[in-house]
């Protein structure tokens, strides 16, 4: 009934204008507060309809409001094409525009500037193509998104500098986001960076280098699939071993010299062919780490190779995901940007004291069975009115 009904209203929609969102002009400039901090909110894997669940909504509000982030970076899967389609372009279209305004609105709304990457979902299955759904992002003020060379394999590929705090025109950090792509064509499975976005990247660095007086600008890369040098990471180990973790009937872990965080509980997922982006990115040096989404349930930090690879879990409640979605934060220090901080806010960090957000929580999480989403929403559905008549907290 909820796909018949928004079908409907988005078959209207073709035929008639929609208003955006209000919200002021975004400056598109980011730059560095006045006490030299910056700081980022990395969400990943929405990956949901035209209706985003209101569970996941709620937190998105949240950690706008707790986290103040100078800006969000969305790192793939932000919609689910299989789930926005009927497979008529227009209609397409319009379920996967008002599935983008789900969450751009509140960004929107909340004034915080956002960057996106896709990821392999966000065109799966559908008529919309990325090239769409870019011109359905860029409708909003506090989208700083943009596709730096249409040419280039996939779909917005581009950078980002982070502005001194002085107020000069001096580039103290910088930003590149990656078009992971979708699926390999030529042998199948997940797709990677392809060699002449390597080669965009060579040369915007070289610009940025040179621009900078002939030192390289430190930055981070932020992109949905994990590059491969992820197997490097790996190893085999007994089932009593710190962080061991069971796939299939054999037990693995990072490696404990290079893990500096985090959990490891999927099996990582990265393109079907070799790329030289990660030994490119270790030969120029500048580079501080990778940030990741797609393998929902991982939410490791590692340090290989003079690059950190580091893993965000899903914030999803609409695919698979565990006990630790939520979203990263990162900060960086204008005093020393040979480093930074970041940590994963958990969804239970916000409201795991709240009987009634768990019972919400627990009417949609993957991890749990259909009778426990069932039990949970009758409580839930008990309970809600009784705090909204009568003020109760529980």
């Amino acid at each position: 009934m909820k796909k018949i009904i928004s079908v409907l209203l988005c078959v209207a929609m073709v035929f008639a204008m929609t208003a955006m969102g209000a919200g002021a002009k975004q400056d598109k400039t980011l730059r560095f507060n006045n006490d030299g901090k910056f700081r980022i909110l990395q969400v990943s894997d929405l990956q949901d309809d035209e209706i985003l669940n209101g569970v996941a909504k709620d937190f998105l509000k949240k950690a706008l409001a707790e986290e103040k982030p100078d800006l969000v970076v969305l790192t793939g899967d932000n919609t689910a094409g299989y789930a926005c389609k009927v497979g008529i372009k227009a209609v397409d279209d319009a379920l996967s525009k008002d599935a983008v305004n789900e969450f751009m609105s509140i960004f929107e709304k909340a004034g915080c500037p956002v960057a996106m990457v896709f990821g392999n979902h966000d065109d799966d299955d559908t008529k919309t193509t990325k090239e769409d759904l870019m011109k359905m992002y860029q409708k909003y003020d506090c989208f700083i998104g943009y596709d730096a060379v249409p040419e280039l394999y996939g779909c917005g590929t581009y950078n980002l500098p982070i502005y001194a705090s002085d107020g000069s025109d001096k580039v103290n950090f910088n930003l590149w986001m990656f078009d992971s792509n979708t699926y390999d064509k030529e042998f199948g499975g997940y797709d990677y960076v392809h060699p002449d976005q390597i080669e965009w990247y060579k040369n915007t660095e070289a610009e940025l280098t040179r621009a900078n007086g002939g030192t390289p600008v430190p930055s981070m890369a932020f992109q949905h699939i994990i590059v491969d040098e992820i197997w490097d990471c790996i190893e085999p180990c007994n089932a009593d071993d710190e962080g061991a973790w069971l796939f299939g009937d054999s037990y693995s872990r990072i490696k404990p010299e290079l893990l500096k965080a985090g959990n490891f509980k999927e099996w990582p997922c990265p393109g079907t062919q070799s790329s030289l982006q990660f030994e490119t990115m270790k030969e120029n040096g500048n580079v501080l780490g990778m940030f990741f989404g797609h393998d929902h349930n991982n939410s490791f930090e590692i340090s290989y190779q003079g690059i950190d690879i580091v893993a965000t879990p899903g914030f999803t409640f609409s695919s698979y995901s565990n006990e630790d979605r939520g979203f990263r934060v990162i900060e960086l220090d204008e005093k020393d940007l040979s480093t930074y901080e970041t940590h994963v806010v958990q969804w239970q960090d916000y409201y795991g004291e709240s009987k009634l957000a768990m019972y919400h929580y627990n009417m949609f999480a993957k991890e749990l069975s259909g009778w426990e989403h069932f039990k949970n929403g009758f409580m839930y559905i008990v309970m809600l009115p009784i705090k909204l008549v009568f003020g109760y907290a529980f």
